[in-house]
């Protein structure tokens, strides 16, 4: 990092000697942390906040709050958290998003009330990090009361994290302020000069309107009290208003304005009362070299007579609440400013200024030998802490200030404050869990929010904060914006990781979506192969089961294409050949089972010859020779996964061969031509015999056709149940459920391989053929007999039965049923 921008970063703080470096890119590089224009703070130590508060980076406007998603994207996507400070900078972009959105909120009319506040949590978390990340500072050559102050600032973090609280109070305030108090002009005299009615009426000039009570007959400051006498009723008006609106500018940390406000309305004397709450300064006390030519005397050397007077005049109830109010707060009677302070945040920054005011005075009055004005023992006795604070706020007497305590932008505020960072994120994730509160932004506030903790390195609930990100995942997944849901779907553990981002995927169809989808994936280092693999086994879980097959080629539905097409997934990476052939096994597998063919084809298609050589580790490997490779140099895993592969392919080419023989067997063979009458004419017995001619030329072609046919589909099928150890036989095969499955098939199929045998002999009127496939039942080597069911067994051995019979009666020759 450059040194302008650390600069900008902790611009009131020292941290020259702090060497963390930050790795962002080149395009956030560009947008340097800004300063303020204003002056907020009437602290202390004054314009400590300038560095948090910014005016915002110039983006392109989008059409609404939606863009809020991707903003937050860009911004987290920039970085790779390395050091503290890059948490800094992720906030302030965090600010920056947030004001752009409400300007377009506010230029299309919409309300932008819930979107200010999150702006304003997001200033007071990138507050309290700055203040965190700064160590404290052992401070040497102090001559004044002002030196003491900052001393204990930059010594005590736990106060200067206070007086940042009540810096941010104050700039929200002066945002408020601006955006509603001060839209209209606020007049308090037409006169430069204080109190005008009264000075007409002293000096009898005729008026409107006469004061309706006894007046004061002195102009001095003090008169209505002296006097016990009031000034003109227009006046007091015009006094309580002018008041009201100095205390708000304090209340802002605009202390300067306020002084000013009082000095254009001619009362000097109350701007000079607020300026006596300065601590003194004297430069001059130190050596000459360490002094420089703007050096100035600056503050109140009798601040401690101020203090004491500045209680009275705020403990005077003659005096109007907002003056009692407004000397109150800077000499730190704290009575006098709660019944001016009807919201949350007054009355938290009236609590928390009297903490930072107490704790200077008693540093300032311990460290130093001179004696000091006694303060009132009240004073003394504030002993608030944060805590203490909180919990008055959520009991407060006043309904509007216990409502605003429990609202839950709040609790996050108070939380934050007292460093209760496990009960924060579990009860955000009871609002994540609960629809009253789970609208989509407000579950990207709490996403976002668990992100900063976990980058800051606060201890805290994982499971908690793992909810509230999958709760957010919930609303982004129907934008369909495959690099919001990857990212977001980084920040959880693995197991959730496969889960919710195969879930996302699995409603991708086209072919674009899922490339963008995987490559989302792997920008974040999502574990792609998982989430591919958990794609398939789902929708196999969902549309398909073991069940015993069913008609020949029965129809896909949509589910089963649905499954075929969830696939592609497997087979996008080509180093996943291994996974893809599991999977497309177990779906082929599954559609045999049920008899769907056609399906089972379509599955099977998904292996390409360039995924079966990656497999075997050769590139010239023939799939027509596979049987006869030898697989050696395979682990036994592959092999049985190429056997199972092959014992399919012999399987769907038998089934589609049969069908092709059964399809030109009785559809294809050519139709004899009707006989003619024997009283027919001549003209038609010529046409007849020419049909008859092309007929029987037609059927000896028809007869060759299926001839050759029959012999190729009962090789296949011969194929299937001499296949080499045996059709779906896997010696090597360990998992119990496959097994199930394989034996499962063998049932199913095998039977149903020998009553097509004997359908295309029978046909073939191969009735010795047909015969010996009870032989092929019972041979003892394979054991076909132990994989029929009673019914099947007996069908079979009717149709058998049914070809002996033909063999006798169709023979010249003498015979046996047996063909003997």
């Amino acid at each position: 990092m450059d040194d302008s921008t650390r600069a900008a970063i902790f611009a009131d703080f020292d941290i020259s000697q702090n060497e963390s470096q930050m790795d962002f890119t080149d395009d956030l590089t560009k947008s340097k942390f800004r300063k303020s224009q204003f002056n907020l703070s009437v602290s202390l130590t004054p314009g400590e906040l300038s560095a948090i508060f910014d005016t915002p980076t110039i983006q392109p406007k989008l059409n609404s709050e939606n863009g809020l998603y991707n903003q937050f994207l860009d911004v987290l996507q920039a970085f790779r958290i390395s050091s503290p400070l890059q948490l800094l900078e992720i906030l302030q972009y965090f600010i920056d998003n947030c004001i752009d959105t409400i300007s377009i909120l506010k230029d299309q009319n919409q309300n932008a009330d819930w979107l200010e506040q999150e702006l304003n949590t997001w200033r007071l978390l990138l507050t309290l990090f700055q203040v965190q990340h700064l160590e404290s500072e052992k401070v040497d050559n102090i001559v004044s009361d002002r030196d003491l102050a900052d001393a204990l600032f930059k010594e005590d973090q736990k106060l200067k994290g206070i007086q940042r609280i009540v810096d941010w109070l104050e700039h929200c305030a002066a945002e408020n302020m601006e955006n509603e108090f001060m839209k209209d002009a606020k007049h308090f005299s037409d006169e430069e000069v204080a109190w005008p009615n009264t000075l007409g009426q002293l000096l009898k000039k005729e008026l409107i309107y006469q004061s309706s009570g006894s007046m004061v007959t002195k102009l001095d400051p003090d008169a209505p009290n002296r006097q016990s006498r009031s000034i003109h009723d227009l006046d007091q008006v015009d006094d309580d208003r002018l008041l009201t609106q100095v205390f708000n500018e304090i209340r802002c940390g605009r202390l300067e304005k306020a002084e000013l406000l009082c000095c254009q309305y001619g009362q000097f004397w109350r701007s000079a009362i607020m300026e006596g709450w300065r601590l003194y300064h004297d430069p001059f006390y130190k050596p000459k070299e360490e002094q420089s030519p703007s050096d100035e005397i600056l503050g109140n050397p009798n601040r401690d007579v101020w203090k004491a007077c500045a209680w009275k005049i705020s403990s005077d109830h003659k005096n109007s609440p907002y003056w009692r109010a407004t000397i109150g707060i800077l000499c730190g009677n704290i009575d006098a400013v709660l019944p001016v302070c009807n919201r949350w945040e007054d009355i938290l920054w009236a609590h928390l200024h009297t903490i930072v005011n107490v704790a200077v005075e008693s540093h300032i009055q311990t460290h130093k030998s001179s004696s000091f004005i006694s303060l009132p023992e009240k004073y003394w006795e504030y002993k608030m802490t944060m805590d203490d604070i909180i919990a008055e706020l959520k009991s407060n007497p006043k309904l509007a200030v216990r409502q605003e305590a429990h609202k839950p932008r709040r609790q996050i505020q108070q939380y934050f404050m007292t460093n209760q960072f496990r009960e924060l994120v579990n009860i955000m994730a009871d609002w994540a869990e609960n629809s009253l509160e789970s609208d989509p932004q407000f579950l990207r506030f709490l996403a976002h929010l668990i992100l900063v903790i976990r980058w800051a390195g606060i201890q805290h609930d994982e499971l908690a904060a793992n909810l509230i990100i999958q709760k957010y995942i919930e609303v982004l997944i129907p934008m369909n914006d495959s690099l919001l849901v990857a990212y977001y779907t980084s920040q959880l553990e693995q197991t959730s990781q496969i889960i919710i981002y195969s879930k996302f995927l699995e409603k991708s169809v086209l072919t674009e979506q899922r490339t963008q989808g995987l490559l989302a994936a792997e920008k974040f280092s999502l574990p792609v192969e998982e989430i591919t693999k958990r794609i398939v086994e789902t929708y196999r879980n969902r549309f398909t089961n073991m069940t015993s097959g069913q008609d020949l080629f029965s129809e896909i539905t949509s589910d089963d294409y649905e499954l075929i097409s969830a696939l592609d997934w497997i087979i996008y990476y080509p180093h996943q050949v291994e996974e893809a052939f599991v999977q497309i096994n177990t779906v082929v597998r599954n559609f045999v089972a049920q008899g769907k063919i056609q399906a089972a084809r379509l599955a099977f298609n998904k292996v390409q010859k360039d995924s079966i050589n990656r497999l075997m580790n050769n590139a010239d490997i023939d799939i027509e020779k596979l049987l006869e490779f030898d697989m050696v140099s395979v682990s036994k895993k592959i092999q049985s996964l190429i056997l199972e592969y092959l014992a399919y392919k012999c399987y769907l080419d038998a089934e589609e061969g049969f069908a092709e023989w059964f399809h030109e067997y009785h559809q294809t063979k050519p139709i004899e031509p009707i006989k003619l009458h024997g009283n027919a004419d001549y003209a038609k017995k010529l046409i007849h015999d020419h049909n008859m001619e092309q007929y029987q030329i037609a059927l000896s072609i028809w007869k060759k056709n299926v001839a050759s046919s029959s012999q190729i589909v009962v090789e296949q099928l011969f194929n299937l149940l001499f296949f080499p150890n045996g059709w779906l036989v896997d010696h090597e095969n360990e998992d119990k459920n496959r097994h199930e499955h394989f034996e499962l098939l063998r049932t199913i199929c095998i039977p149903k391989i020998f009553m097509l045998l004997h359908t295309i002999l029978h046909s073939a009127e191969k009735y010795t053929e047909c015969i010996k496939l009870a032989s092929y039942i019972t041979d003892k080597t394979n054991k076909f007999y132990q994989l029929f069911s009673q019914a099947d067994l007996k069908k079979l051995l009717a149709k058998i039965a049914e070809s002996s019979v033909c063999l006798m009666e169709s023979n010249e020759q003498v015979l046996d049923p047996w063909g003997f």
